[in-house]
């Protein structure tokens, strides 16, 4: 199947893999010059991280010569005869001449292929958590939107035109139903490629694509289109006989998506060099995350030319980053050579420019489990090192990318630009330690600066706000009876806003702030590091402004390393907000929630935060259950008699996973 692969790939990539194509040696020499091997899998390649150090070059492989005796043949003179003479030698035919590797074998040598396919369904019961009760909506104009809950509720509730409990009038074919409904299903697919191709032993190219990203299954059904035109073969989707690709008409996602690409230059006495768009992640995650997982969901990209150097004998590693963050409006325009031609910058006050500095200690994995089994204690850790700023912001002019740019320079100068005077400085401090038996790690993050966030048509003024933001995240485990049984806790604190109403994601600088507000306080985990399966990762979709508990235990029922696994978790998880007065309650208690799993995955291995899976097939059966606390509902006045809130009770949510996957 890999060499197959590898006739379809030859043509698109012969002209880069070209440059690794070893010359066949002359006439008479033992062979041509071994291919480069790949490197070692464990090197990871999402930096910056203090897992990961800068990729060694990988030793060549010794090939094997081709030109060996022909099969059967003995080698040296021929056999004595009967008369004890020798008689005249056999003419030997000449030895074939080595040639190179073709095209295919160069392919297949030099692309290595990693990513998985994952197909996930899932069940969401009740997570309105009540504030959708017909009864509510019909009673209190605008209750749910209201309710600062940032799930997108059922719109079934409430359908009084469409669906009734009363009989249907004589004639029709309506049936007596109501279309209140509680619950919300969905499955969706992913298929991942992350391609590396090896030039030389030093020099290689990594990608990641994405196929079918997160797509709905039944979502492009034949004859849906968001334009509103109807198909010919299905004016209805009822009559759809089946799917379309994802296109500008019917998706808002492309049926492909490259969201990655870079390049590593490798030396082995002066470091690595890496530049392009490549993963970002440090520590556990909760700042910046690769999201390789193969339930991940988000991820961290930068824009970056990064130097890294490392004294593997003392597992210590450095690293220097500029990272390109946001550059503004540019040249590029529908209208002027599309595609076409090299588009720049058209200013620089309205870059946000970000040098980054990563330096600690972290062990080779090799040396790591070499160490653990010895009994001995393993430590890493490490800083990571922020600094951004931003004069002007021209957001308003983005969003006019549409127009010739180029005839719009006055008002983008003028009109356009706002002063920002944005500046922060981030710290982040990560540790970890190793045992046999346990596992310690502790992330934890401090953003400080001032900007203003006023945009155009907006009142503030120009308003300064002092930014203080901390964060930090703690992760236990105790292993026992031979690893199978492992004792977990897990907590983390986010700082809040007491000037802000609400605590999701969507809020961010531009929330309703209060009068008074001269400070941005609101702490957000990035949202691939994940506590839970119902409020922070589907509802808030981050931890945000809150801190939580969350005992566990986990059990392997089969646990053969390097093959199959197969395990359960349980965990319970207490929410609290940091400022009780960002809460729609205004009450700490957000809810307490509990989560199970079984899980399958064959060629199981451990791995660190932000490095990919191990190859083989994974499936895993997750439920989850929340009971929402006061501060996700009304004020206790609210409910008084009388109010419009009165009688308001809480609905208990529920959620159903399950998830099938190959990882290559």
């Amino acid at each position: 199947m890999r060499r197959s692969l590898a006739l379809v790939l030859a043509l698109l990539l012969s002209p880069v893999l070209a440059l690794a194509q070893p010359v066949a040696a002359p006439e008479g020499t033992p062979g041509g010059t071994p291919p480069a091997s790949s490197p070692p899998a464990e090197t990871p390649s999402e930096t910056p991280t203090a897992g990961s150090e800068p990729a060694a070059a990988s030793q060549p492989e010794r090939a094997e010569d081709p030109s060996g005796s022909p099969s059967g043949s003995p080698s040296g003179s021929g056999a004595q005869g009967s008369t004890g003479s020798a008689p005249a030698a056999a003419a030997t035919p000449p030895a074939p001449a080595s040639r190179g590797l073709d095209l295919a074998d160069l392919v297949s040598q030099s692309l290595v292929l990693h990513g998985y396919f994952r197909t996930r369904a899932e069940l969401f019961h009740n997570f309105a958590i009540g504030w959708d009760d017909p009864r509510l909506l019909s009673t209190v104009e605008g209750a749910y939107a209201g309710s600062l809950w940032p799930w997108v509720r059922n719109p079934e509730n409430g359908l009084r035109n469409l669906c009734s409990t009363d009989p249907p009038p004589r004639g029709t074919m309506r049936v007596p139903a109501s279309c209140s409904n509680n619950s919300q299903t969905s499955a969706n697919m992913r298929f991942r490629l992350n391609p590396e191709i090896h030039i030389t032993d030093s020099i290689r190219v990594l990608a990641q694509i994405d196929i079918l990203d997160n797509l709905i299954l039944g979502s492009t059904p034949q004859g849906y289109y968001t334009n509103g035109l109807a198909s010919p073969w299905a004016p209805i989707t009822g009559f759809a006989s089946t799917q379309v690709a994802p296109n500008q008409y019917n998706s808002y996602a492309s049926s492909i998506a490259v969201s990655r690409a870079w390049a590593e230059v490798t030396h082995p006495s002066l470091g690595q060099l890496r530049f392009g768009r490549m993963p970002s992640h440090w520590g556990l995650g909760i700042l910046a995350n690769a999201g390789n997982g193969i339930d991940s969901d988000y991820q961290s990209h930068a824009d970056r030319i990064m130097y890294a150097a490392a004294v593997r004998s003392l597992g210590l590693f450095f690293a220097a980053m500029w990272d390109f963050a946001s550059t503004g409006a540019s040249s590029m325009n529908p209208i002027h050579e599309p595609g076409q031609g090299q588009p720049y910058d058209l200013a620089q006050l309205d870059d946000v420019h970000q040098w980054n500095i990563a330096i600690g200690r972290r062990l080779d994995p090799a040396e790591v489990r070499l160490r653990l089994a010895r009994g001995d204690v393993v430590w890493n850790g490490g800083f990571y090192g922020v600094y951004r700023y931003q004069t002007l912001s021209g957001e308003s002019y983005n969003a006019n990318a549409g127009q010739d740019q180029r005839l719009a320079t006055d008002s983008y100068g003028t009109a356009a630009l706002l002063r920002r005077d944005a500046r922060a400085f981030i710290g982040d401090l990560w540790f970890q330690l190793l045992g046999p038996s346990f596992r310690f790690e502790l992330e934890s993050a401090v953003i400080y600066g001032a900007t203003s966030i006023d945009r155009a048509g907006m009142s503030d003024g120009g308003r300064r706000y002092d930014i203080l933001q901390f964060g930090g995240a703690l992760e236990f485990e105790y292993r026992l009876m031979n690893n199978r049984l492992a004792l977990e806790f897990r907590s983390g604190f986010a700082t809040g806003d007491s000037d802000l109403e609400g605590l999701t994601f969507q809020t961010g600088l531009l929330a309703p702030r209060r009068a008074s507000a001269t400070s941005l306080s609101l702490f957000r985990f990035h949202p691939d590091y994940r506590v839970d399966m119902i409020l922070w990762r589907q509802v808030m979709k981050q931890v945000s402004g809150a801190y939580y508990f969350r005992p566990g235990i986990s059990y392997a029922f089969v646990d053969h390393p390097g093959a199959d696994r197969f395990w359960g978790r349980a965990s319970v998880i207490w929410s609290r907000a940091s400022e009780f007065v960002q809460t729609r309650g205004n009450a700490a208690d957000l809810g307490l929630e509990g989560d199970v799993e079984l899980t399958y995955q064959s060629n199981f291995r451990h791995t660190n935060p932000g490095e990919p899976p191990a190859p083989g097939f994974f499936a895993s059966l997750q439920y989850g259950v929340m009971f929402p606390m006061a501060g996700l509902g009304p004020r206790d006045e609210e409910r008084q008699e009388g109010q419009d809130y009165r009688g308001f009770s809480f609905s208990t949510a529920h959620s159903l996973r399950g998830l099938l996957g190959v990882m290559f």
